[in-house]
């Protein structure tokens, strides 16, 4: 994970290493290379780059509503900027050992 760059509202990108993917072509196994970015927010939000958008990996905390059938999901906020990271590491070792594939 390398830091590429900060914006002027203190958000950092950091970029992966390749991820290595097994994909098949007319039957065939390819290995296919996918590069993605991480950012992280000084609001405390942590998100991946997907496919056209980015999507969150901050936990998610079920909050009860006052009503059994109004529960609703909250992401939880990390504040600490040395705690995000410490996170973004801790998320990415495990999304790399989940993701990647040896042919």
């Amino acid at each position: 994970m390398k830091l590429v760059n900060i914006n002027k509202n203190g958000t950092l990108k950091f970029k992966l290493k390749p991820i290595v993917k097994k994909v098949y072509y007319s039957g065939e196994p390819v290995r296919e290379s996918i590069v993605k970015h991480v950012y992280s927010y000084k609001s405390g939000y942590v998100r991946i780059e997907g496919n056209d958008r980015l999507y969150q990996i901050n936990r998610v905390k079920k909050v009860k509503g006052n009503v059994s059938y109004l529960n609703y999901y909250e992401r939880e906020l990390i504040p600490c900027p040395q705690e995000r990271y410490k996170y973004l590491v801790e998320w990415v070792n495990r999304y790399y050992k989940r993701n990647t594939v040896t042919i």
